[in-house]
């Protein structure tokens, strides 16, 4: 996608990670770079403006989990998904420490994350 001086020399700062979504969702293993272009101004442009809108929520000048969740409050996919994910990532943590105290194996934690993946 053209920048506003017309300079279409933009990096794709994500396009491996979207040529491999685009790949789990149907799409030819190889998709025009237009496609995956197009996809990332996007992402870019969403991410952009669900930040511009967090900033101007809770404290000034900071972005907080609970502005985020509270923006994408109506949209049960995303919303649950992120709530997922924060849960997910709290129990990595917790596992983690575990590890650091000698609590628990690095093979048990390995085989803890299989378990919430599958």
């Amino acid at each position: 996608m053209d920048d506003e001086d017309g300079d279409d020399t933009k990096k794709l700062t994500m396009s491996r990670e979207i040529k491999f979504m685009m790949y789990g969702f149907g799409d030819d293993p190889c998709p025009y770079t237009q496609s995956i272009a197009l996809i990332e101004d996007i992402v870019i442009n969403y991410i952009n403006e669900i930040s511009h809108q967090a900033l101007n929520m809770g404290k000034k000048g900071k972005i907080a989990v609970e502005d985020i969740l509270h923006l994408i409050r109506n949209d049960p996919k995303k919303h649950g998904r992120v709530k997922e994910l924060l849960i997910s990532n709290d129990e990595i943590k917790k596992a983690r420490k575990r590890i650091r105290r000698g609590q628990i194996s690095i093979l048990n934690y390995y085989g803890m994350l299989l378990k919430q993946i599958f």
